[in-house]
């Protein structure tokens, strides 16, 4: 009697599960199918964002469906336990998307190529105030790439938008995404670089988004390049990469700039809204956004645009945890073509009425010079005139701005780097100069090797540094600087600098300068995070005697140390020592 009766009881307690899990799965197919309703659900199907059937691979069927809707709820209630400075929910594209396609789908920015991928604590920053460029009217609406795995052209993309823009009277013009795609470096839906598609896109120039609109929203197969449009040429040609926040918030003062996020992570599939700690994405960078601010609200943050189409996150844009180092794992933007003419004593010179002049940096227009290799013209942003030197009648020359003229002889000017002058071409031994004594104004005199005044050079310049027994500077040797006779293949970048005219320093291609911080024999010479107000990050090339001098500790310069010159340090400066002779290769 007692067998029957529990055997009756369990027939109860199973009919009593069954109606439970009936209704668990009515409401589970309720709530799917209100999400197939949704905005994010319509958006998920155009772009056929929804798992493939494990059984024939193609539509999955319904239980399949509730599946991964069952499993993407639970995943939602874990990161929102867990990671309570965000918000994480259902209400995303990609919510009938297994983990494991979604991240497959997003891994579309490729590793880098040249920038390493150790964190140290020094690039983790903090700073105080907060930049916002989706005020400016310089970036441009949140758009998406719909299926295609191309999140590096969209992000290079919106980065090439804005610089634009910033040069333009911040008049924004869209870009085609479609041609950086299609006829862009990299693999197309298959992935790429952002930072190869922003130098492309400086190089070639860009069309328009309407001459060459996006076509690839739900095709994730790579559209055939079109060349039937004519592209808008930028204004840079190189691409800055800064590694670590201090450097990434400094980028971010100046412009908008690329991202590169662990996008792959669960926290970025369902994320609605808030603050994304940093251990809720701990995996590689794999995604690239574009990177708009940051600011402090409950927690520091980086804010940034996201290609996923305004549905997703906080209208299409997210915020991710700033000050721990390693989240925005590095970063791209465009460095301008335009550059300051500056003096030995760093005043830079403007035009005023096709006049010249030399006064403190001002940041205007007046300022920004251009170098037109093939007809040797500078011209300035002001009045959009070129450099002329003419004959003055009494035997001398005058200089101005005038109407740029290719036939015109007058415009044709050498920016001698290594000696840091400015000669002209057609009239010889004629170099640009500065009088003090005429408040600064700009003249053409002969040229002498060395005269102060005459001492006029790029704000900025991309060089090689060769000493002269033939070695090359590089920066691949962690925080060492040292010497090669290797130079070319992979490591070619390494042996890139940007000196600065402008504030003393020497910068290597990881966003790193040459500091000296023992002012003694020996002293030790390394790399160290760019610091315009670090005294021990200040050099000046002497053309004269071919030597870098440390400005800040007098009497001391850049020497290799040994013949193989496997590690800089500081010494005396002496002009009869080979391991202090270096020159420019531009």
């Amino acid at each position: 009697m007692v067998r029957v009766v529990l055997l009756f009881g369990g027939a109860i307690l199973a009919f009593a599960n069954s109606n439970a899990v009936s209704k668990d799965r009515d409401l589970l197919l309720q709530e799917l199918e209100a999400w197939k309703l949704s905005g994010p659900g319509i958006y998920a199907a155009a772009n056929g964002f929804s798992p493939t059937s494990t059984e024939s691979g193609g539509a999955p069927s319904l239980d399949e469906q509730l599946e991964v809707f069952a499993a993407a709820k639970a995943s939602v209630a874990e990161l929102n336990a867990k990671y309570p400075q965000a918000t994480f929910s259902v209400a995303t594209p990609f919510a009938l998307m297994k983990h494991e396609a979604f991240a497959t789908w997003v891994a579309g920015a490729r590793s880098p190529k040249d920038v390493p991928a150790v964190v140290t604590p020094k690039s983790v920053s903090m700073a105080t105030d907060s930049v916002d460029w989706t005020t400016s009217g310089c970036v441009g609406p949140v758009k998406s790439q719909g299926a295609c795995g191309d999140c590096f052209a969209f992000a290079a993309t919106a980065a090439a938008e804005s610089a634009y823009c910033l040069q333009n009277d911040r008049k924004l013009e869209l870009f085609s995404e479609q041609q950086t795609t299609s006829c862009g470096p990299g693999y197309g839906c298959g992935g790429g670089w952002a930072d190869d598609s922003l130098e492309w896109v400086g190089v070639n120039g860009i069309c328009t988004m309407d001459a060459y609109p996006f076509g690839n929203f739900n095709v994730p197969t790579t559209l055939p390049c079109k060349r039937e449009c004519t592209p808008i040429q930028m204004p840079w040609k190189d691409v800055a990469k800064p590694l670590g926040e201090a450097l990434i918030e400094k980028a971010l003062a100046q412009m908008p700039i690329v991202l590169r996020v662990n996008g792959s992570s669960r926290a970025f599939q369902y994320y609605k809204g808030g603050i994304i700690t940093a251990d809720a994405c701990t995996g590689p960078a794999d995604h690239a956004v574009l990177g708009v601010g940051y600011g402090t609200a409950e927690l520091p943050f980086f804010r940034f645009k996201n290609s996923w189409g305004s549905l997703w996150g906080e209208g299409g844009y997210a915020r991710i945890q700033r000050g721990v180092g390693g989240r925005a794992d590095n970063a791209f933007y465009p460095v301008y073509s335009w550059f300051n003419l500056v003096t030995r004593n760093t005043l830079v010179i403007s035009e005023y009425y096709s006049s010249l002049y030399a006064s403190p940096k001002s940041r205007s227009k007046n300022e920004q010079w251009t170098y037109d290799g093939p007809s040797r013209h500078i011209s300035v942003g002001s009045n959009k005139q070129c450099l002329d030197a003419y004959p003055n009648g009494a035997g001398g020359y005058n200089v101005h701005t005038y109407a740029c003229d290719a036939t015109n002889g007058n415009q044709k000017w050498v920016i001698d780097s290594v000696n840091h002058r400015i000669v002209h071409e057609t009239h010889p031994n004629l170099c640009l100069a500065v009088d003090p004594n005429q408040n600064n104004q700009v003249l053409v005199e002969d040229c002498v090797l060395g005269a102060p005044n005459q001492w006029i050079a790029r704000s900025e310049e991309k060089v090689r540094v060769v000493n002269v027994g033939g070695l090359v500077m590089t920066a691949f040797k962690n925080e060492a600087v040292s010497f090669t006779s290797f130079t070319g293949g992979a490591w070619a970048e390494y042996m890139s600098w940007w000196v600065n005219n402008a504030d003393h320093t020497i910068r290597s291609v990881n966003n790193r300068c040459i500091d000296a911080f023992e002012p003694k024999n020996g002293g030790t010479v390394h790399l160290w995070d760019c610091d315009e107000s670090n005294v021990n990050q200040k050099w000046m090339f002497d053309p004269v005697t071919k030597q870098f001098r440390h400005l800040t500790h007098q009497g001391f310069c850049l020497d290799m140390a040994t013949a193989t010159g496997d590690r800089a340090h500081l010494w005396t400066c002496d002009a009869t020592n080979v391991f202090q002779q270096f020159y420019y290769l531009a």
